[in-house]
């Protein structure tokens, strides 16, 4: 793609002087952009100062002709710790194809960084993506790399928007301003420049579909535009806490593709490799007394009748099969004494859950036949909480409660349109996440571009509300051992672990160097 931009003859936006140099922003007050600037893809550009307009025209990049003319409008602002750019641009049609058939067919656009402002977008500098993707977006978060340039951690937002009466889309980005902790993007100051690439109707896999840009060039950065920064005074912002307590185990795979077990003590912030084997490791669930890891596993991914209950000691030690049966068996949890574990086990194509001892013996299966029951955790007083279908139509869930013998079975949630997933609890409260549409994410790669939601509800499905609430995937939330604060996980892009209060304030990322995580569990 370099050199087929850079065979574009127009210069469109030409700023040969040097960026920097002293100034103040007169738009910045108290409130930090995080507060000003919600990430959905909605811009108001009149709350922003600065703002650049250019006449734009999309070149095929097959026969590198002009297709057809954009206009855009764009705009940038920082505080003292995250830049903040809007983007806006007219296009008579939008291409969205994400899905699992594929090709892609996507439109997009792409920011360029020359962080240093030395007039070389240099390796290792800041690179920035969105794709349109079914009703919603994909945000990657890159570097200039000569092999693999998807950054190894992850951090920013972004998100954009068609808006088909205006024949238009809107675009967000917030990303701090300080290079991530494996040097991959840069500092961006006033010193920075920025160019911004768009892309319509483009298939990557053929390389066709039409580009524009602000500047003609990749690599020579001396005619971009200035990033329009400025000294901001530090701005106070909820921060993680001291005197957190447990253990928290989780997966991922930032070092082993299939995904390994590590463990992450919250109030050190030491992170412990527990696993390292050839096994896909999911699910994880830690014991009442931290001293056990359940999960589940496979060896392979695509194949159902492989996955399979499995326990190990959080050293790593005492590795033992619990299930060994050819039927799928997933989502294992402990029982409050440490005596039992619950999971779920897909018989007759449709997830049943079961009750065994430690040692793998099966006690009880507690679905009656016809029902989908699935994703199953014991609560304090002994009794299961789980998804199921026994009070909607697939592919909608809600949230139940049972006995541990599978009696008095009581509906939690009854929201229609959605589909409620993970549920945990304590005595009153149960947590889970909604997927705010109707869809099965399994077989629907579009369910994964719509608002997942943390919610809290009564167990007695009373005195519902909304913890998270935003465009991007938000999952799998659990207490902490004090019930003051949930971690969950957010994949805006990549995945990471967020801290919230109890009432939902987001306290920031709580493991800080790792954001490829799978399933996690605090105890």
């Amino acid at each position: 793609m370099n050199r087929i931009i850079a065979l574009f003859v127009t210069l469109l936006s030409v700023l040969g002087a040097g960026c920097g140099g002293g100034g103040s922003s007169d738009s910045w007050g108290p409130e930090t952009l995080e507060a000003r600037f919600p990430i959905d893809g909605e811009v108001d550009f009149s709350a922003l100062s600065g703002v650049e307009e250019a006449d734009l025209e999309f070149i095929d990049l097959v026969t590198f002709t002009p297709v057809k003319n954009t206009h855009l409008k764009w705009a940038a602002e920082n505080d003292d710790r995250d830049l903040y750019v809007a983007l806006e641009w007219t296009d008579d049609t939008a291409d969205n194809e994400y899905d699992f058939s594929g090709p892609l067919d996507v439109d997009a656009v792409l920011m360029l960084i020359d962080n240093d402002g030395d007039g070389t977008h240099a390796d290792g500098e800041d690179k920035r993506m969105l794709l349109a993707a079914a009703e919603g977006a994909q945000y990657i978060d890159l570097h200039k790399a000569a092999g693999n340039d998807t950054d190894s951690i992850g951090d920013g937002l972004g998100w954009l928007r068609y808006y088909p009466g205006a024949q238009k889309y809107q675009a967000e980005f917030r990303f701090p301003m300080q290079e991530d902790a494996q040097g991959e993007d840069g500092d961006v100051s006033a010193a920075s420049r920025v160019n911004l690439i768009l892309l319509d109707h483009f298939e990557p896999g053929s390389g066709t579909g039409g580009i524009a840009s602000l500047d003609p060039h990749l690599d020579d950065s001396s005619a971009w535009p200035c990033l329009p920064v400025y000294p901001v005074p530090p701005m106070e912002r909820p921060g993680i806490p001291d005197g957190l307590t447990g253990l928290i185990v989780f997966t991922s795979t930032h070092e082993d593709a299939n995904g390994e077990i590590y463990m992450f003590e919250p109030a050190t912030g030491i992170v412990t490799r527990v696993t390292d084997n050839t096994l896909i490791e999911e699910n994880v669930s830690l014991s009442h007394d931290r001293s056990m890891i359940a999960f589940h596993g496979t060896p392979d991914r695509l194949d159902g009748s492989q996955y399979e209950i499995y326990r190990v000691d959080v050293d790593g030690g005492n590795w033992t099969q619990l299930t060994s049966n050819g039927i799928l068996d997933g989502h294992p949890g402990w029982s409050p004494d440490d005596t039992r574990i619950v999971y779920a086990s897909f018989r007759d194509f449709k997830a049943s859950i079961v009750v065994m001892t430690v040692d793998g013996t099966e006690i009880a299966d507690l679905t009656p036949p016809s029902y989908d029951d699935n994703d199953p955790d014991w609560l304090p007083d002994g009794r299961i909480i789980f998804k199921t279908d026994r009070f909607s139509a697939l592919p909608e869930l809600r949230i139940a409660v049972m006995n541990d013998d599978g009696s008095d079975v009581r509906q939690v949630t009854s929201i229609d349109g959605v589909v409620d997933h993970d549920p945990v609890g304590d005595l009153e409260y149960a947590v889970f996440e909604r997927l705010m549409a109707s869809k099965d994410f399994s077989s629907d790669i579009t369910a994964l571009f719509e608002p997942w939601n943390i919610i809290e509800v009564r167990l007695d499905g009373t005195s519902e509300r909304v913890l998270v609430n935003d465009v991007f995937v938000n999952w799998l939330p659990v207490y902490d051992p004090t019930g003051r604060y949930l971690v969950h996980l957010k994949s805006p892009g990549y995945t990471e672990a967020r801290l919230m209060t109890r009432a939902g304030q987001d306290l920031g990322r709580l493991i800080p160097s790792i954001t490829k995580l799978g399933y996690i569990d605090w105890k």
